[in-house]
């Protein structure tokens, strides 16, 4: 373990708290000290369903089961952590996510509460992503170090993950209220499901990012921007996925080769999916001039060309952009931790067995209940 970590651990006032999330395909364990990473374990399982072409449940929950006990004991190995009773609090992903999965880590965090006598702290992931800007290295190092809550807030949530693509509004942490949202598929899975019939494989949506790298505009392909003349702040790409079908198809039996248009193409769809996100944000902007930042969070803001563009777009407007570190924008427990810390400064917490025992998975749970 680090001096930094040892300090963190020994003298500090903050709550220790052990963080767990298996709300879909990451098995992911992580310990910290206030909004400080003492450390933080994610064991992907994007190698298990390349076959399938994607996730499937039942395997997922098999994979959970046998590498949570491992990700909790290297956790606790890494932090220098031999007594579970050292937390002051366990937390775990209470949803939304696929219902097999979350009942893993649910079940192992209960037990553990149970029987070691620690409060237990319930966690909506879709929360996790609003605020993994917060995370901070073992050292005070992050996105946000200084953080005053009065400097940011209220403030507007931008939440674009596979299943998800939100616009939430907050007076304060803890309060939400959601304002925007997708009518049929998030931007994750259209960038997945685009990418499979660019014959990309799985996971595709990372594919498709790195071949629009490499494109540039092409009059060939030209692509409608989603929901683009509603006055709402909701998102819709279903459409957009079938009018990419559409040309694609056009292209190949107009004698063209993928190879002959894919980093095009790419490009043209990654740039209708940011001005449609950038589009819906920026009329949430104006019609919530009071809100003093954005938090953005989820795996699709891992695109380089839709963070960039957000970034600049709401800085024109004089209002903060709040980005995490790369590696806290996909699925992780170091975002269920902090959510996790502020809900144990609130008071938030099951501190009975009867309520322990209480806690249940909620796959479709929804930020703002």
């Amino acid at each position: 373990m680090s001096k930094s970590a040892l300090k963190i651990n020994e003298n500090s006032s903050e709550p220790l708290i052990l963080a767990v999330d298996t709300s879909c395909d990451e098995t992911s364990v992580a310990i910290l000290r206030g909004r400080n990473v003492i450390t933080s374990i994610v064991s992907s399982q994007t190698e298990l369903h390349k076959k399938w072409g994607g996730i499937v449940p039942h395997v997922a929950r098999r994979a959970h089961e046998e590498n949570l006990p491992k990700a909790y004991a290297e956790a606790m190995k890494r932090a220098g952590i031999d007594d579970p009773k050292q937390f002051d609090a366990v937390a775990v992903t209470k949803g939304p996510g696929l219902a097999v999965d979350l009942e893993v880590g649910i079940d192992f965090i209960k037990q553990l509460a149970i029987n070691e006598n620690i409060p237990l702290i319930e966690v909506n992931h879709m929360e996790g992503h609003f605020l993994s800007s917060l995370a901070l290295n073992s050292e005070g190092h992050g996105s946000i170090e200084d953080f005053n809550e009065d400097e940011y807030f209220p403030a507007l949530g931008l939440l674009v993950s596979g299943k998800h693509t939100e616009i939430v509004y907050s007076e304060k942490i803890g309060q939400y209220k959601k304002i925007g949202w997708t009518l049929d598929d998030a931007a994750g899975e259209a960038f997945d499901k685009f990418g499979r019939m660019m014959g990309f494989g799985y996971p595709a949506g990372p594919v498709v990012s790195e071949f629009a790298k490499k494109g540039k505009p092409n009059d060939l392909i030209e692509l409608p921007i989603p929901l683009e003349k509603s006055k709402d702040l909701n998102f819709s790409y279903s459409g957009l996925k079938t009018a990419s079908l559409y040309r694609i198809n056009e292209l190949r039996e107009q004698g063209l080769k993928d190879k002959d248009f894919a980093n095009d193409f790419c490009y043209a769809f990654v740039q209708v999916i940011v001005d449609s996100i950038v589009l819906k944000l920026e009329k949430a902007l104006q019609g919530y001039p009071e809100a003093k930042s954005v938090f953005a969070g989820g795996g699709v803001l891992k695109n380089e060309k839709l963070s960039r563009s957000l970034s600049n777009m709401v800085r024109s407007y004089g209002v903060k952009f709040n980005l995490p570190d790369d590696k806290y924008r996909t699925d992780n427990a170091v975002m269920i931790g902090i959510v996790a810390y502020y809900k144990y400064l609130r008071g938030e917490i099951s501190t009975t067995t009867e309520q322990k025992s209480r806690l249940d998975r909620n796959p479709r749970l929804e930020i703002g209940n």
